[in-house]
């Protein structure tokens, strides 16, 4: 690296006011990629002491970066027109694909006349948006070369013109209307195998846009567009994590003869789980659909402890918000615990209600589970499709009721508090006055300080976080849960390589709350719950110690027991 930042410097020294080195290096730049990126492109990685590196090429990439050169547009040594052809990118992460695919694009735009690019993602905000969105890259790239080498331009949201030379790269999410704008000389789909409903849609609308569509994943599993293109034999670029020098550093081959190496060692302990080890580093399209839930363990606590309701009916909510449960074959609301004459179960066990809000509209379920603090055992479960959030926030009050405890506080309530969560939460507040709730912590801090916002918020990795924790309780029999129907919705978790955890089922789903993940409300609400049982197991308190012998504290205790004993006389 000091070596090519030495070069760099040099050139920069030499080229300053001198137009004839300027224009030298810029020919040198437009004819050779492999100079241009080595030469005068930097790449961002926030992981580094010093994040800002300069981009310098490892073999695989070299071989790369021409090889996605040669797909584009372009006039061979012949003289004839090439019209480009689509390329797929399998990729374990962090080989540096998206850079690659980027600064191509970029290279182009400086210095190839009237092209036009379009980069594609799931959303927006991965598009243009934050730094780490496409554009960001890109904007990063421009930043780094000299300011000689930049062309007067215009830069608005998702569009980027090149001024001296009529090039521009566009940028758009999936939508129905998905590269309808015009021909593209070339388009980028990033991370296309975790496209919502297997990428089927964006594949078809794109097959007009241009003749080089560069699919780059890793990848989710074979139910997939970007699987179907691999086995089309759509061209292909293979990044594998032994084709970088300091991943494959100590390369050797297991039993199986499977590659390793120390750093693959190391990853495989790090990582959570082997749907991500298929993903991120093997490019495993099968074990990449792996379930969440181990589902050997499922099927022990399903052949353990799951049974058949002791009561199943519906429950009414009342005047003030009190229950009234009926039996029926028919009802909603399931209970493994004994009920007295009056429909009350046992008062002297301490409950926790999880609540998972849907909009209420027949796409998904809003789910309840009541959980014993004592015994770590689900009690009660309920579903239902139908109520408003706001109707099913007074469902739950109720039912926290019924569960009132000792005391008749009512049982501890925690709800997740996104989308329809936040009607859920007021009318639990304003409406119900209902105050025995979970208030959002901060779990990734040593103090797990209490905010002020009431419920649970699934921000940032929250819920991976907690269907991770959730998952470790069934696995060492810390929550136990006699549904059968909540333990079947779990073995439908799969792990995406995006990073989510997400139902199965809401793939192909639609849902007017606007949520990725629509099925596996059970499992949420389970998950809740046993987030708030798991802190009932509290370390036994050391005796309290009293104060120091003879000092004023200890004078005035002795004195006030002395005055108590007179008292009693």
């Amino acid at each position: 690296m000091e070596g090519n930042l030495r070069q760099r410097q040099m050139l920069l020294e030499k080229a300053g006011p001198d137009r004839d080195v300027q224009r030298m290096l810029w020919d040198a730049c437009s004819r050779d990629i492999l100079y241009f990126v080595n030469m005068f492109c930097w790449t961002y990685d926030p992981r580094k002491p010093n994040p800002k590196i300069p981009f310098i090429t490892y073999e695989f990439q070299d071989n790369a970066l021409l090889c996605l050169t040669e797909s584009l547009p372009h006039r061979t040594d012949d003289g004839t027109d090439f019209k480009g052809h689509d390329i797929l990118i399998e990729k374990s992460r962090d080989m540096g694909a998206s850079w690659m695919c980027l600064t191509l694009f970029f290279w182009g735009w400086l210095f190839r006349p009237m092209q036009s690019y379009l980069m594609v993602s799931r959303k927006e905000s991965l598009v243009d948006g934050a730094a780490d969105s496409l554009f960001g890259h890109i904007d990063f790239l421009i930043k780094g070369v000299p300011t000689w080498m930049r062309p007067q331009m215009t830069r608005n949201k998702l569009k980027l013109i090149n001024l001296d030379n009529g090039s521009k790269i566009e940028g758009e999410s999936t939508n129905d209307n998905i590269g309808r704008g015009g021909r593209r000389g070339a388009m980028l789909i990033d991370e296309f195998a975790a496209f919502d409903g297997g990428g089927w849609d964006t594949l078809s609308a794109t097959a007009d846009t241009s003749n080089c569509r560069i699919f780059n994943s890793t990848p989710c599993g074979t139910g997939n567009a970007f699987y179907a293109q691999r086995q089309k034999g759509t061209p292909r670029l293979r990044l594998h994590w032994p084709d970088h020098p300091e991943k494959g550093e100590g390369l050797y081959h297991d039993s199986e003869g499977r590659p390793r190496s120390p750093w693959y060692d190391a990853e495989v302990v790090r990582r959570a789980h082997p749907v991500e080890i298929a993903t991120q580093l093997d490019i495993d399209y099968q074990g990449s659909a792996y379930p969440f839930f181990p589902p050997e363990t499922l099927r022990e606590l399903k052949r353990d402890y799951c049974r058949e309701p002791s009561h199943i009916g519906s429950l009414y909510v009342q005047p003030g918000y009190e229950p009234h449960f009926e039996e029926n074959d028919v009802g909603e609301f399931r209970i493994w615990c004994a009920l007295d004459e009056e429909g009350n179960p046992p008062s002297d066990r301490d409950y926790v209600v999880g609540c998972d809000v849907s909009q209420g509209t027949g796409a998904s379920d809003s789910a309840i589970c009541v959980g014993d603090r004592l015994s770590g055992e689900k009690v009660a479960e309920l579903c239902t499709n139908q109520l408003s959030a706001n109707k099913f926030a007074e469902l739950a009050v109720s039912i926290c009721r019924m569960f009132s405890g000792p005391g008749g506080r009512g049982a501890f309530l925690i709800w997740e508090a996104t989308g329809p969560g936040r009607t859920f939460g007021k009318t639990v507040i304003d409406d119900c006055h209902y105050s025995n709730i979970y208030y959002m912590t901060d779990e990734r801090s040593v103090r797990k300080k209490q905010s002020d916002r009431p419920g649970w918020f699934s921000t940032g990795d929250g819920k991976k976080d907690l269907l991770n924790d959730y998952r470790n309780t069934l696995v060492t029999r810390e929550f136990i849960n006699p549904s059968d129907r909540a333990l079947t919705q779990a073995g439908e978790f799969i792990y995406l390589p995006n990073g989510k955890i997400e139902h199965s089922g809401s793939v192909n789903s639609i849902d007017p709350t606007d949520r990725g993940d629509n099925h596996g409300d059970v499992v949420i609400a389970d998950a809740l719950c046993a987030k708030v049982l798991r802190r009932a197991v509290q370390k036994p308190q050391r005796e309290t110690q009293g104060p120091p012998l003879m000092s004023m504290a200890w004078r005035q205790r002795v004195r006030h027991e002395a005055d108590a004993h007179a008292e009693e006389w």
